[in-house]
């Protein structure tokens, strides 16, 4: 019996849950990684669509051969870089505890450009582990897409909030005047 049949599932499993994101997956998706996705095609896919290929294989219409693409094809041709979302969530947390320790009440202790936010947070966001520069992207993309308690404005300012915010942009860009 092969070793892969077993682990293939898991695989599959781990990945709809979102417990490790392909990288570019990551750091181009506009939907939030805790966004289960559009939910009038989750419920017609459970109700109609499962129901319906489990019909079709009872019948003798289609059988486990027919499936598009199995697990094992899937993750041959899936090979590369992920986001262990455990991992960048700690990461994020480290960030947000250390932000809270350095505050001082001034609005210029959540503001960051990109280099500052690297030597600030780079050595703290992971107990003894410094974050790469990649590191540093995917994190930035969580706190700011997933988490939204920062603002970043390109490769200019990174500002921090350590709740989540809807804040204006137009704050932190008129505050680097």
């Amino acid at each position: 019996m092969d070793a892969n049949a077993n682990v293939d599932p898991v695989k599959s499993e781990l990945q709809e849950d979102k417990v490790y994101i392909p990288l570019n997956q990551f750091l181009t998706a506009a939907q939030s990684i805790y966004d289960p996705g559009w939910l009038p095609y989750r419920i017609a896919n459970y109700v109609i669509g499962k129901p319906l290929w489990w019909a079709l294989q009872q019948t003798g219409v289609v059988g486990p051969g027919d499936i598009i693409e199995s697990d094992t094809q899937r993750w041959k041709r899936v090979r590369g870089d992920y986001v262990l979302r455990d991992m960048v969530e700690s990461a994020a947390r480290g960030v947000l505890a250390h932000q809270r320790t350095r505050e001082t009440g001034t609005v210029a202790d959540k503001l960051y450009t990109v280099e500052s936010f690297k030597r600030e947070f780079s050595g703290v966001a992971l107990r003894d582990i410094v974050l790469s520069d990649l590191d540093l992207k995917v994190l930035v993309k969580h706190l700011e897409r997933d988490m939204k308690v920062i603002v970043v404005d390109g490769k200019v300012a990174i500002k921090i909030h350590t709740q989540p915010t809807h804040a204006d942009p137009g704050f932190y860009r008129l505050s680097s005047l």
